[in-house]
């Protein structure tokens, strides 16, 4: 009777676990849906220059705190997040055609190519100036300024990249540890576009939003068709184990 049992409790502990995926479907779909609103009030606050005040303001407060250290820090973050873009994207679609198949790599780079495509239509189409003659510019920047492309890929190419590679990871401590990282160095990078001159905070901030809309939106997709789910789909043995 007992192979009968492991079979049966085998069977509910998969029911139990795709009912977590259809719930993590849910929250990212949702996720997607929530960032894309905030997106869309705060590009229209842009648009009508109701973040002009603030963004001065916040410019200001955050030189107030230079120092060579600090700047050469976020020289660095800039010169990974912005030069390393591409190099570290190809690294981490490789490595995600080898650790979760060809599906799963194909939505990363789809999320990548797709990203990139909608931050220069919204740059074109709203066509914002960069910040002029309040802060020193200490790093190249050029054309328009919202969204900002750095912050908006660096969610993208780093923050997707580490959640999808991340999920290999046997440890769950070591998992959270990860992507705290991933996580700190977004936020890094989006600071340091303000900090070095090249954008205003309300650009970063929608560069941001944008780049969580557009990752978010492509994990919903990717689940949705089963791509991230082969690697840790549960199956039962004829011996009634869970793999």
């Amino acid at each position: 009777m007992s192979a009968p049992v492991t079979v049966v409790n085998a069977r509910g502990e998969i029911s139990r676990r795709t009912k977590f995926v259809q719930r993590v479907d849910l929250f990212a779909a949702g996720f997607a849906l929530v960032a894309l609103v905030l997106f869309s009030i705060l590009t229209a606050l842009v648009i009508a220059g109701r973040t002009a005040i603030i963004d001065h303001d916040l410019i200001l407060s955050l030189r107030a705190s230079a120092s060579p250290v600090l700047t050469a820090a976020l020289l660095a973050v800039t010169f990974a997040s912005g030069k390393l873009a591409i190099p570290a994207a190809i690294l981490f679609a490789l490595l995600i055609f080898r650790r979760d198949g060809w599906r799963t790599g194909w939505y990363y780079v789809a999320a990548c190519v797709t990203a990139q495509l909608l931050n220069a239509i919204l740059k074109l189409e709203i066509h914002r100036a960069r910040p002029h003659g309040i802060s020193p510019k200490l790093t190249a920047a050029g054309g328009p300024a919202y969204p900002s492309a750095d912050a908006m890929m660096a969610v993208i190419i780093f923050g997707l990249g580490t959640l999808v590679l991340s999920r290999t990871i046997a440890s769950a401590g070591s998992r959270r540890a990860v992507r705290c990282v991933a996580v700190i160095f977004v936020v890094a990078a989006a600071i340091a576009r303000v900090y070095l001159g090249a954008h205003w905070p309300s650009d970063v901030l929608g560069g941001l939003l944008a780049g969580v809309t557009c990752a978010a939106l492509w994990v919903a997709i990717a689940r949705s068709d089963g791509a991230t789910l082969r690697a840790s789909q549960p199956q039962v043995t004829e011996s009634g184990e869970l793999t």
